[in-house]
């Protein structure tokens, strides 16, 4: 579970509330799209079916792309991705790009989408990870955050983002204790605010979940009592891996990566 000294803040930051759903200013171009739902295929497809929905909710040439993909419902479309491009060894790890006990990488996702961009003369898509670089704080953090969404956003491609679930367990030795990834999972954010607020620390989003397909909403926190150089995301609708926890142990979901087009 997240334990509530996880939700406190102590750096002065505000910490107002998300925002209504009438403030996200910044929304994906095709709104109405009906994000794919990966438990068509697998419990490990949130990959493949995150990336057709950004497809799907993007601007018009995205959606051509989407639309090109064969397959009458989610479980053909997101299995022709599977067995087109996911199927294929992987250059950067030792197995297919997506395995059904692993699902697929942040970097074989990225390989994935731009083989099926390659010839819609559409913008290379990019992946970054989302930690603190050297001297970057936490607010900075948050605003390179924002700042890649949006631009994604201006290039037609609401982005994937990858969210990992982190326990606090003992290290190998057993002597000492360290934030352990226990599972992580794709999103696509569809919705959030054209800029952050002054000394803010929250970044709401609406979001498509390929986790039964739904559209959500939560945020992107500063939170360093964590110890761990990341922003915390709240998605109480989405439990990212917390069936996989252990009894009363301490976890934490956290913005890991993006992929999309920056």
């Amino acid at each position: 579970m997240i334990r509530s000294t996880v939700l406190t803040l102590t750096l002065g930051f505000s910490l107002a509330a998300a925002r209504g759903s009438d403030e996200y200013d910044l929304v994906a171009a095709n709104p109405g799209f009906q994000p794919l739902n990966q438990l068509r295929v697998s419990g490990n497809a949130c990959g493949p079916a995150a990336l057709l929905s950004s497809f799907g909710y993007g601007s018009d040439r995205w959606q051509a792309l989407g639309r090109a993909v064969p397959g009458t419902d989610d479980r053909k479309r997101i299995s022709h991705v599977i067995r087109g491009y996911g199927m294929r060894r992987s250059s950067h790890l030792d197995r297919p790009r997506w395995t059904k006990s692993s699902g697929v990488s942040l970097i074989d996702l990225t390989d994935i989408a731009n083989e099926m961009r390659g010839k819609h003369w559409l913008p290379t898509l990019r992946n970054e990870i989302l930690i603190l670089k050297p001297r970057e704080t936490h607010p900075k953090l948050l605003k390179r955050t924002h700042a890649r969404i949006a631009k994604s956003f201006r290039n037609g491609f609401p982005p994937v983002i990858s969210l990992q679930r982190l326990a606090m367990r003992p290290n190998g030795s057993g002597e000492s204790e360290s934030w352990q990834v226990v599972h992580g999972h794709f999103l696509v954010v569809i919705g959030l605010p054209k800029k952050l607020e002054k000394n803010t620390a929250i970044l709401p989003i609406r979001y498509a979940d390929p986790w039964g397909g739904r559209v959500l909403e939560g945020t992107i926190r500063i939170s360093p009592q964590t110890g761990y150089p990341a922003l915390v995301a709240d998605t109480p609708s989405t439990k990212v891996g917390k069936r996989f926890l252990k009894k009363d142990e301490t976890s934490i979901v956290t913005l890991s990566a993006i992929l999309g087009a920056f």
